[in-house]
């Protein structure tokens, strides 16, 4: 099957089962941490665009998800509230939009989850110089984001849910595992660079500040890690 990353929609065939949960991982929690984007800046459309474009292609993980009928029907049913939510205007503040979509939200990563205990071993790769390595550090990335975008809700109420990690502890587990790399290719340094940037916006969460910064900082980072696994054996 072929899945892709948001924004700039890289292609990848002939993945394993365990390789494609990380995508769908990543997936839906770039949805997640777009979502909060779109509230924080109070509609915006920059952030709901790679949102419809990752529900757009929700069928690329039906060939994984063939076998997991409830892990299928969480997602499909995911999308659809994705898909509603967004129809007319004022969808960023729409509350009822909002409860639905940490209700659904928490409810696929519940049993994604599940499913994942199967993986445990595939997923902790420790070879800094495998694909696999390289995808699971984007993963990490992408649940702070979601974590720390979680925070800036300007509503409040919805903060607390399967989103929610120790975002400190995270931050200084992704730098660990990019000074294992040792990265020698340009785009991988260009990754450790903005990352020592990045994290430290991160580590000041408390304050909700700079979300515009740290959105714009990621979307650089997957542009370079994509450029990475696009371009490395």
């Amino acid at each position: 099957m072929r899945f892709f990353f948001s924004i700039a929609m890289w292609l990848y065939s002939s993945l394993s089962a365990a390789d494609d949960f990380i995508d769908l991982e990543t997936s839906i929690n770039q949805m997640s941490s777009y979502y909060r984007a779109y509230i924080f800046f109070d509609g915006d459309e920059r952030y709901k665009k790679p949102i419809l474009e990752i529900a757009k292609n929700a069928s690329n993980y039906d060939d994984l998800l063939s076998d997991k009928p409830k892990l299928l029907q969480r997602w499909r049913i995911f999308i659809e509230q994705v898909n509603q939510g967004f129809v007319g205007v004022g969808a960023s503040r729409n509350i009822n939009f909002q409860a639905n979509w940490t209700l659904k939200n928490d409810e696929l990563r519940n049993v994604l989850n599940k499913e994942l205990t199967e993986y445990v071993e595939i997923k902790q790769s420790t070879d800094p110089s495998s694909k696999d390595y390289i995808r699971l550090l984007l993963l990490r990335m992408e649940k702070i984001l979601t974590a720390y975008m979680s925070l800036t809700n300007a509503l409040g109420g919805l903060g607390v849910s399967a989103e929610s990690i120790d975002i400190e502890a995270e931050i200084l587990a992704v730098s660990n595992m990019l000074t294992l790399i040792n990265p020698q290719d340009d785009a991988l340094k260009r990754v450790a660079k903005k990352w020592a940037f990045v994290s430290r916006v991160l580590l000041k969460y408390k304050t909700r500040i700079a979300p515009y910064v740290v959105i714009h900082g990621y979307e650089k980072l997957r542009e370079d890690i994509g450029e990475h696994l696009a371009t490395s054996a």
